[in-house]
């Protein structure tokens, strides 16, 4: 039976295994990738990635450890863009300074880039070796999900979003689309993918899309709540802007209501899947 410390244990013996290098004269944007990789991640992504293909296959980890790295690659690689001065201009992430505050404004652009280049190398590297026809197709069809659920049409357009609107702007469905972009098509991506590669069939796919976006929102939402009421004077934009706690609670609840109603004629083989999304919709309780 599968467990969290388990697979968070098997992630990250797999991911020290990708980062194995000598001390290279470009060892410093290595050791800015590493300083973000490892300040204290949940995981979250990873951890959704494995779960899912746990509850559609039993095959061995090995066929999503790839796919659950560069998920989490392209994350810390969004995080580390995010905070320098040209974005959100953060000093702290995780009670940590920055990655450019410790590297560089410079060496931080770079270590993102090598982390989203990265996580490329590490899916071509084992797609190539895929030798079985059926696995191949499947690994292309969810390396292709994942890079468009992380482009202009997912994460980094809802960071497009989030940085080229005047607060004026904002209204609540700009504010969702921001979510749905910015956050939701990435853990959206971490549970397709997984669901791709296992070789779940197309039925099953929708209903999994229509459960992670709920999840994602959902997170993201949670995220609100913990966050408190938002200052309007700050500049930053959340839902709070357009709806009171007890309303966006509310949403919440709706939210992972159709998540679990979508897959709820679906079988599941270790049952991790809904237990570990609630986990992560009810951090504000």
């Amino acid at each position: 039976m599968a467990n969290i410390d388990d697979l968070l244990e098997k992630f990250n013996n797999y991911l020290n295994s990708v980062l194995e290098y000598d001390d290279s004269n470009q060892h410093k944007v290595i050791d800015s990738m590493k300083y973000s990789l490892y300040s204290g991640g949940k995981r979250i992504r990873p951890i959704l990635n494995l779960i899912t293909f746990l509850e559609f296959s039993e095959d061995d980890m090995e066929k999503i450890l790839p796919f659950s790295v560069a998920i989490e690659m392209i994350h810390t690689y969004s995080l580390i863009h995010d905070d320098l001065p040209a974005m959100d201009n953060d000093d702290f992430r995780r009670q940590k300074p920055t990655n450019h505050k410790v590297y560089s404004e410079g060496i931080a652009i770079l270590a993102g880039d090598g982390l989203l280049n990265m996580s490329m190398e590490i899916l071509i590297k084992y797609i190539d070796s895929i030798t079985d026809p059926d696995d191949l197709k499947r690994a292309i069809r969810a390396m292709k999900y994942l890079y468009n659920s992380s482009g202009v049409n997912g994460m980094i357009g809802g960071q497009t979003i989030d940085i080229d609107y005047d607060l004026s702007q904002y209204t609540e469905d700009i504010c969702e689309d921001m979510y749905k972009l910015k956050t939701a098509a990435l853990i959206k991506a971490s549970v397709i993918t997984a669901a791709i590669v296992a070789g779940v069939d197309a039925d099953g796919i929708s209903k999994l899309s229509k459960f992670g976006e709920s999840i994602g929102i959902a997170y993201q939402l949670e995220d609100d709540l913990l966050d408190g009421e938002n200052d309007p004077e700050s500049g930053e934009v959340n839902m709070l802007l357009f709806k009171d706690r007890d309303e966006i609670k509310d949403e919440v609840y709706n939210l992972t209501n159709s998540a679990f109603e979508a897959i709820d004629d679906m079988e599941f083989k270790v049952n991790l899947l809904k237990k570990f999304s609630l986990k992560l919709i009810n951090r504000s309780v």
